[in-house]
């Protein structure tokens, strides 16, 4: 699969005129990140963290307010959405969908106690039929490309086989993300990562499969793409690592590596966070991913940004 090449789903044409995702990160993909991120031409297409739908569906005005960031730059956006009522999801998704959203995805994936706990994102597939009912649901409502997002399992991969992608299958989304973990493992090393997603390509041979997980570099975008045979990759924590990292990407299929980033170049970068308004916090977070939480270039970051507690 040429990644480079724009995102074609079979029943819409081209979705997205790129196959390098930037996959959604709660608390990050949002404010500064999406500003700066959008100036350097880092991106081609925004997919939005989750939107929680619980109680009711915000107004209209809510959702619009929500989505402008993303469109700032003119870039198409895919929607993230989050919930366990179908019925109200399907309304959301009709709602984002006039508000300018190119496409829809269900998050049954998030990890997160706080989320597991209200019965939502991975907490979803202990009930694999629900998958297949929201997706029609959704699908029922509007007339875009409609994607989920699941992990191999709520404990064990072997959820996916036996129950998870029968479900898919029956919902019939135009396509699907698979990060190859399973809820409980959350975010843990994991040694069989790519032979688990490249099962779910085998178990879902005829939905276009966006892989997820541990895509840190462009080598480990190949390696997924030659071993898993994915139609697009998502990365997300690689970005916090690299943010040009799709750019790195595009670069290296075509066999035009990029040089690695300078510390000066890091730098530049911590002060337009700065810049836009970025809270100490999210500053402090982007140098401990740039630099390594133990270099000396972070320690010394600490130390200047930090106020020091008087004695």
């Amino acid at each position: 699969m040429n990644l480079c090449t724009p995102f074609i789903l079979p029943r819409h044409g081209e979705f997205l005129p790129t196959r390098l995702l930037p996959g959604p990160m709660e608390g990050v993909t949002t404010g500064e990140f999406l500003k700066v991120m959008t100036r350097h031409q880092w991106i081609q297409a925004w997919w939005t963290p989750f939107l929680r739908i619980s109680q009711a569906v915000p107004r209209p005005g809510r959702l619009k307010h929500w989505l402008a960031p993303y469109q700032d730059g003119n870039l198409p956006v895919l929607v993230q959405l989050m919930g366990t009522h179908s019925e109200r999801l399907a309304r959301a998704a009709k709602e984002m969908l006039l508000q300018g959203a190119r496409g829809i995805d269900l998050n049954c994936a998030c990890p997160s106690p706080v989320v597991l706990g209200n019965g939502a994102g991975g907490a979803r597939l202990k009930t694999p039929e629900w998958l297949a009912e929201a997706i029609c649901a959704i699908k029922s409502a509007v007339e875009c490309p409609i994607g989920i997002k699941v992990r191999m399992g709520f404990t064990s991969p072997s959820e996916f086989r036996e129950r998870i992608a029968p479900a898919i299958r029956e919902g019939a989304p135009d396509f699907v993300t698979v990060h190859f973990r399973t809820v409980r493992e959350s975010y843990n090393a994991i040694p069989d990562g790519l032979e688990r997603l490249k099962e779910a390509r085998k178990a879902l041979p005829d939905i276009p499969l966006v892989g997820s997980g541990d895509l840190f570099t462009p080598q480990d975008v190949i390696r997924m793409r030659d071993q898993c045979g994915v139609d697009a990759v998502a990365p997300a924590r690689g970005l916090l690592r690299n943010p040009r990292l799709l750019v790195d990407i595009r670069q290296t299929l075509q066999n035009a590596p990029p040089p690695p980033w300078t510390p000066n170049e890091k730098y530049a970068l911590l002060r337009e966070f700065q810049e836009c308004g970025a809270t100490l916090g999210f500053v402090l977070r982007m140098a401990a991913n740039l630099f390594g939480r133990t270099s000396q270039e972070f320690l010394e970051i600490v130390r200047k940004l930090v106020p020091q507690k008087k004695i």
